[in-house]
């Protein structure tokens, strides 16, 4: 069924096409709705026909079992949240709060399951990750549309008490920063009221607001509770405490605050004691640095936040309604919004603009080229982006001292010392995800399938390998320009497990997301729909004299990077669908899972291979499902406003895109257009959103 070869969606810009004539011309569509709805008639049927409870007759065919009233228990390990208390200072409200301990700041170093995926069976994982369809053993209903929560960075730079705390350490630092940074247009205001309009289909989602705190002005510091004492900023506008109960469907929405948040990381496995808290929490708070903030969104808690997040600031909008598999699916995994004309290439100088974006993205791509191998990625999108909380909190691990030394700069680009600069989270955390499934894909073919128990890969190994990247006697293989898996696999797949569609009948009514790259098509270092031609050397990158397993994947995946991307683009190109030429045979002992087994490959690079799982294909299946993503594209408009009149026209031909899905809106303007600027501003805001939260006051 599958087509590799065909375009996965019509590019953006592309002439429409009607929605009627796509379903009712689309084969493929149509039988997949048809199976669906024959699917859920068949359930229907049995359901009414089966016998009663209690009775001693069964019915003469095998169906999986369903609790019609599943029991409910309280999970002892959620913790309860208390409803926040509103606390008057001046004029002003908050919501004070105790900073955690020293002890209570140091990262909690286990890697994170993916909770979606634990549901699913061996058998349903293997099934699809190696044919790459949604077939038996896996079924309709197996997964839901993705619970997916929105967390947004916020600071009211305009609040007295901030700008109190943050005009003291400015002048002790003697340190000058941009007052664009902190600036209020009311933006939150609104891109809550749009996040309403177009989630309003999300099951189960909780959105947090991640605010600035300040040292309470009326403690007496007498004691440890009483200097831990904080004050969170609130939205001035918002009923905190019926916001955070959620009213008439509405999400609850729950605050955070800075100081809360941060936890100390070293490198793998290094042992940290309340001591070294103690002295990093003296260097870095308070922060006024939105760089150190999002460093700290992999320590949101867990059991508070979902496992699928949406990453806003406050300046950034949806404009229409969107599906969750937008931005998340079980089977896809994350939609990643990457501009592939904007590549970021690796710098350890520190030599670019601190105040900005590109001295922790030239920082971070360096960090990356040293763990994965020397190459350029593309910049995330500055727009809602979708991130999985426990990757962030695994890549938090992988580069912990790093992640510990971004906070060192209190305001952007202050710390100025080699090798601790600010790391750019959004971006580590989409192109960590990348490179992770990129290494499974290797590791799985040389190691646990050629270099199996033994790890040596002989000469008549070799050759084997290379009859399989379709070699045959060449010493070269022609990689044909390429494309990812065509529009109906992934529709058909989607449908098939019961999930809403990332396509829209109507872009003007819904935001029109596509697919134009899953990583069940390998890896795409040209990160566009298409892979380019190349050429596949063989003694470049295979070679014929022996070696270790291990010494050739750590060539292909950091040494060699064009080779590994070569060779994983030739088995592609060599099946029709899924990653079975990938996976190492199934075992032929029936092994139980342990609690022991590892789920992630080594977070650092190690020169020796460390001991096969017990069940390496079970174990390479869950892992490539751990890091599947989507290189996906919606409607986006990015507007930087440097003066008022430039202002207008931007948001007016905003006003006429009507199928524009994202939007987000830069404050580059000088001190001198402020009032008229934040006229223009709250008055398109109000044109755009007029219906208040049911919570605003």
């Amino acid at each position: 069924m599958s087509t590799r070869s065909l375009y996965l969606y019509q590019p953006l810009g592309g002439k429409p096409s009607s929605p009627l004539r796509d379903v009712l011309c689309n084969p493929v569509r149509c039988t997949a709705i048809l199976l669906v709805v024959a699917l859920s008639l068949g359930s229907i049927g049995f359901f009414m026909i089966q016998q009663p409870w209690g009775s001693v007759l069964a019915p003469n065919m095998s169906f999986p079992a369903h609790e019609t009233e599943p029991s409910v228990s309280v999970d002892p390990s959620i913790p309860e949240v208390p409803p926040p208390v509103a606390e008057v200072v001046a004029t002003s409200v908050y919501h004070p709060f105790v900073a955690p301990s020293p002890a209570d700041s140091i990262v909690d170093q286990r890697v994170r399951p993916i909770k979606a995926h634990s549901v699913l069976s061996d058998d349903c994982l293997d099934t699809w990750v190696s044919t790459g369809q949604w077939q038996p053993p896996c079924h309709y209903d197996m997964v839901q549309d993705a619970t997916i929560d929105l967390v947004y960075v916020w600071v009211n730079g305009s609040d007295v008490l901030h700008q109190k705390a943050r005009n003291e350490l400015l002048a002790s630092t003697k340190y000058k920063t941009k007052d664009a940074r902190f600036r209020e247009h009311d933006e939150l205001r609104y891109s809550l009221r749009s996040a309403r309009n177009a989630t309003a289909t999300w099951p189960n989602s909780t959105w947090h607001i991640i605010t600035a705190d300040v040292p309470d002005p009326n403690t007496n510091n007498n004691t440890a509770v009483d200097h831990n004492r904080r004050l969170g900023l609130v939205p001035q506008w918002l009923d905190i405490q019926c916001a955070f109960r959620g009213q008439d469907g509405h999400p609850p929405i729950r605050l955070q605050h800075d100081s809360q948040l941060f936890r100390l990381t070293g490198r793998p496995g290094a042992a940290l004691e309340s001591a070294n808290a103690t002295d990093w929490l003296d260097k870095i708070l308070p922060s006024f640095n939105s760089h150190a903030v999002e460093s700290q969104l992999p320590q949101l808690d867990p059991r508070i936040v979902s496992e699928n997040i949406v990453a806003l600031n406050d300046d950034q909008f949806m404009a229409l309604p969107l599906p969750p598999s937008a931005f998340h699916t079980t089977l896809y995994g994350q939609v990643f919004r990457m501009d592939p004309n904007l590549m970021v290439g690796g710098d350890s100088s520190g030599s670019a603009d601190g105040g900005g974006e590109w001295r922790s993205l030239g920082w971070s791509a360096h960090l990356l080229n040293e763990r994965f191998g020397t190459r350029k990625r593309p910049y995330m999108h500055h727009n809602a982006r979708a991130l999985s909380l426990p990757l962030m909190h695994e890549l938090s691990l992988a580069f912990g001292s790093y992640f510990a030394a971004t906070p060192l700069s209190q305001f952007r680009g202050s710390h100025k010392v080699a090798g601790e600069y600010e790391v750019n989270t959004i971006f580590m955390s989409t192109q960590y995800v990348i490179e992770r499934h990129r290494e499974a894909l290797l590791w799985s073919w040389v190691v646990a399938k050629w270099g199996r128990a033994e790890g040596l890969l002989t000469r008549d190994l070799k050759h084997r390998m290379w009859l399989e990247l379709g070699g045959a006697e060449d010493d070269a293989v022609t990689l044909l320009k390429t494309e990812g898996s065509a529009e109906d696999d992934v529709e058909v797949n989607l449908l098939m497990a019961g999930l809403q569609l990332p396509r829209a009948f109507d872009a003007e009514k819904q935001a029109d997301t596509t697919y134009s790259w899953v990583s069940m098509d390998g890896y795409n270092p040209s990160f566009r729909s298409s892979l380019p031609q190349s050429v596949l050397q063989r003694d470049e990158c295979i070679g014929k004299d022996e070696e270790s397993a291990w010494d050739m994947f750590r060539r292909l995946l950091k040494e060699s990077p064009s080779c590994g991307d070569n060779v994983i683009s030739s088995l592609i190109q060599s099946s029709e669908s899924g990653l079975s030429v990938f996976l190492p045979p199934p075992s032929t002992q029936n092994i139980r899972p342990s609690p022991s087994d590892p789920i992630i490959l080594p977070l650092e690079l190690p020169a020796h291979a460390p001991p096969l799982p017990r069940n390496p294909r079970a174990f390479v299946v869950r892992l490539l499902m751990r890091y599947a993503y989507v290189l996906g594209d919606s409607p986006t408009i990015f507007m930087g406003l440097k003066s008022p009149l430039q202002g207008e026209r931007l948001l007016k031909a905003a006003d006429q895109t009507k199928d524009v899905a994202l939007i987000c809106i830069n404050d580059d303007l000088g001190n001198g257009d402020q009032t008229a600027a934040n006229t223009m501003l709250r008055s398109w805001f109000q044109r755009r959103w007029p219906e208040k939260l049911e919570c605003e006051l």
